[in-house]
């Protein structure tokens, strides 16, 4: 199947920083928003109000001083010299003070055209002329929505009314009290703005993301082939786990070729024993065997000197063919590690490098002890790899095997001034470069818990350890 590509998304809204910093702020700008509208409009009551006890208060003033007038007979009752007393009081840039009586007709009105004029239909009129003072509302010519306070004239049943239009009251900033619905209908609209694109582009993806997940889990490794969409961190998750997978794939093609090079190298080794034992083994015990037959018809006509010499090439034959066997037996399984130790297998080891190096050394660290056999076996094997490395491809004048037996680890180094190779690979990758060797030592190492570091450079030679855990100390 082919890999999707995944292109990155280079939309600045759909980047998760943006979408975090949306979702932190908005809720916050919102409760300030709503905290500074509820102070404004808290602020706008306590300014009408004000506005409304001073105007009830120029009323009531006014109306005390209409009354004195009358009583002492410097104002007539007709309401002709109105003027005199009202004309200096002022409200305000647009207001009005006028004065109405008992049934609503006008007399006084600083528009001259207003005077006589009943206006006992007007809701404001009506409500004054039902009460002997208060407030409430009415509206300009204009229809602009007005503030409307009256007080009694007790002499006459006249009403002195305070009018100025609520536009006056309230200062510009306080207005925006009036857009608070509709910046509420902004703010919350914008809130599902965010969430309908936060379900959107992190975690609609994120769960589809977690399906494809689960069918690489379920062993179906073309999953996560679907563009999972999103904001840019999770395409790059995606990404990353697209990378994983391959690799995966790739490790378990490593894994197939190394077993298949394993049993491939077995059915080698099995051959090359057969044609060893055949060629060997198997011809020395035949050369034995006629040897013996000689001796014996030898024997058989008297002749001593001849028997004698016929068992010396025996003998002789018989030995070398002990040595062949047990360098075939070692080479299957190293009897010295059983029989002798760790120690004593592993200078073997080195005296058979001797045999081709100028200069092997064997260094020991730490106080030496019989390990678990199992962990044993890997570690020799482990330096028998490396040491055949060294001999065999990196052709090495000088190996140094330093072992150092630690409280809770045994640590193998095996360097060599050989010719050195690439380590920059995977493990997969050295399995299809045909660095089986190294592969197996990497195996070997982790099954029992343990790590395994190469380090090389072409011309530079060959550093490899290999770390084992011990638990409490060892066996």
């Amino acid at each position: 199947m082919d890999q999707l590509e995944v292109r990155p998304e280079r939309r600045w809204y759909r980047r998760l920083q943006v979408q975090l910093w949306l979702w932190a702020i908005l809720p916050v700008t919102l409760v300030m928003v709503l905290v500074t509208l509820s102070a404004v409009r808290r602020h706008e009551l306590s300014m009408h109000h004000f506005v409304v006890e001073r105007d009830l208060a120029l009323a009531r003033l006014l109306g005390r001083q209409i009354d004195d007038a009358l009583f002492y007979g410097t104002l007539r009752p007709d309401g002709l010299d109105l003027a005199m007393l009202i004309t200096d009081a002022r409200v305000g840039q647009r207001g009005v003070i006028y004065v109405v009586d008992s049934a609503g007709r006008v007399l006084y009105h600083p528009d001259r055209s207003m005077l006589g004029r009943g206006l006992s239909a007007e809701p404001a009129i009506r409500q004054a002329l039902s009460a002997a003072e208060g407030s409430g509302s009415g509206q300009t010519a204009e229809g602009l929505p007005t503030l409307v306070s009256f007080a009694s004239v007790s002499a006459t049943g006249w009403r002195v009314l305070v009018e100025e239009p609520e536009a006056d009251v309230i200062v510009p900033i306080l207005r925006l009290s009036s857009f608070l619905p509709t910046l509420l209908a902004l703010a919350v609209a914008l809130s599902l703005v965010v969430i309908y694109f936060s379900m959107r582009t992190v975690v609609r993806p994120l769960q589809r993301l977690a399906e494809e997940a689960a069918l690489v889990t379920g062993g179906d490794l073309g999953g996560l082939q679907r563009d999972v969409g999103g904001v840019e961190e999770i395409r790059q998750l995606q990404r990353a786990l697209m990378a994983m997978v391959e690799r995966v794939r790739s490790y378990q093609e490593s894994v197939r070729d190394y077993i298949e090079g394993i049993t491939q190298g077995q059915e080698r080794e099995r051959a090359r024993l057969s044609r060893e034992l055949h060629d060997d083994t198997v011809q020395a015990l035949v050369a034995m065997t006629q040897r013996l037959q000689l001796a014996q018809r030898a024997l058989q006509r008297g002749d001593t000197p001849a028997a004698n010499a016929s068992l010396q090439q025996t003998r002789a034959l018989c030995e070398d063919t002990l040595v062949a066997l047990r360098r075939t037996i070692r080479a299957l399984r190293p009897v010295y590690l059983e029989d002798l130790g760790f120690l004593p297998a592993l200078e073997s080891l080195m005296q058979e490098a001797r045999e081709t190096v100028p200069r092997v050394e064997l260094v020991v660290r730490g106080e030496p002890r019989r390990l678990d056999p199992e962990l044993e076996l890997a570690a020799f094997r482990v330096v028998q790899e490396s040491l055949s490395n060294a001999v065999r491809h990196a052709q090495a004048q000088n190996i140094t095997l330093t072992v150092a037996f630690e409280e809770h680890a045994l640590t193998l180094t095996v360097a060599d001034d050989g010719t050195g190779f690439d380590t920059d690979l995977a493990p997969d990758l050295l399995t299809h470069a045909g660095h089986l060797g190294l592969v197996g030592m990497r195996e070997r190492a982790l099954l029992l818990g343990g790590r395994l570091r190469v380090e090389s450079q072409p011309s530079k030679g060959t550093r490899v350890e290999a770390s084992f855990p011990l638990g409490q100390g060892g066996p």
